[in-house]
């Protein structure tokens, strides 16, 4: 999503919050969907990595829409990050981007899974790589991301890395619940932060707004983490380290920094307990 005006929210010595914005008005009717865009990114002082949010708006008065999917998607260096982990018991050496082109590999059933059959590394020879085979359930889709491991190395415990996290501290701005499955990391390498999704549920998913329809909403912050090791240390340590970062992150939640008065803060917030009779025994 391209923006066109750039506002510094915030700066001084412990923070930086950047907003993106693309303002819709009726010329671009018919070229773009009618929402005003507020991309956020923040800096902290002494943090690895940077928040990110955004904020949607549609007003009353514009046309009827559909929204079927929106997210966040980073690419890291395809030379560089080649392992992947999206769970303890889901972790691996990836293929790359380049195995799936039709020199490298064989289309199937649909685009999305391709059989490597002269993958770059010779050891994916025969697999077949497909993005949805690493979704998770939106309750557990809390980190994953990359490793950057020098294969240059003598061995794999002296090399050093760096890995690449999406963390995710809460679920509340997703859509359709705890149990709906998400894409996350794949290959090309390709970490997603998906906020709305119609996959794996198809158009009834699909978010409708019609004319005389005000919306608005935000998504995130996630927070994009980094890490490093030194050498004599696994890189898989940096995994571990991730998970440390994803529970210090989803203690601080709800954020006290974003700058955007639409972000709810922690006293305007209301959790609501429901207790139904019929679910209870005596």
């Amino acid at each position: 999503m391209e923006t066109n005006n750039l506002t510094v929210i915030v700066e001084n010595e412990e923070q930086v919050e950047l907003s993106f914005t693309r303002i819709w008005n009726f010329s671009l009717e018919g070229k773009f969907a009618p929402l005003n865009f507020d991309k956020r990114f923040i800096m902290l002082r002494d943090s690895s990595g940077f928040y990110t949010y955004a904020i949607y708006e549609h007003l009353k008065e514009w046309p009827a829409f559909d929204l079927d999917n929106t997210r966040v998607a980073f690419k890291p260096r395809k030379d560089k990050f080649n392992y992947m982990v999206i769970a303890d018991n889901r972790q691996r050496f990836m293929p790359r981007s380049d195995d799936r082109l039709p020199e490298r590999g064989e289309v199937l059933a649909y685009p999305e899974a391709v059989r490597l059959v002269n993958p770059v590394e010779p050891e994916f020879k025969g697999e077949v790589d497909d993005k949805y085979e690493y979704s998770i359930e939106s309750r557990k889709n809390q980190v994953h991301g990359w490793i950057s491991i020098n294969s240059s190395s003598e061995s794999e415990s002296e090399s050093k890395s760096t890995g690449f996290w999406i963390i995710t501290p809460s679920n509340e701005f997703r859509s359709a619940g705890p149990l709906k499955q998400y894409l996350a990391s794949h290959v090309g390498p390709t970490s997603l932060s998906v906020f709305h999704s119609t996959h794996y549920s198809g158009a009834d998913l699909i978010m409708k707004f019609g004319v005389n329809e005000a919306w608005k909403k935000v998504f995130g912050p996630i927070f994009i983490y980094l890490n490093s090791n030194s050498d004599g240390f696994s890189p898989i340590n940096l995994w571990e380290d991730a998970k440390h970062q994803m529970v210090n992150e989803v203690e601080r939640w709800p954020y006290t920094f974003p700058a955007s008065k639409d972000f709810l803060s922690s006293d305007q917030r209301v959790i609501h307990l429901f207790l139904s009779k019929a679910l209870t025994w005596d």
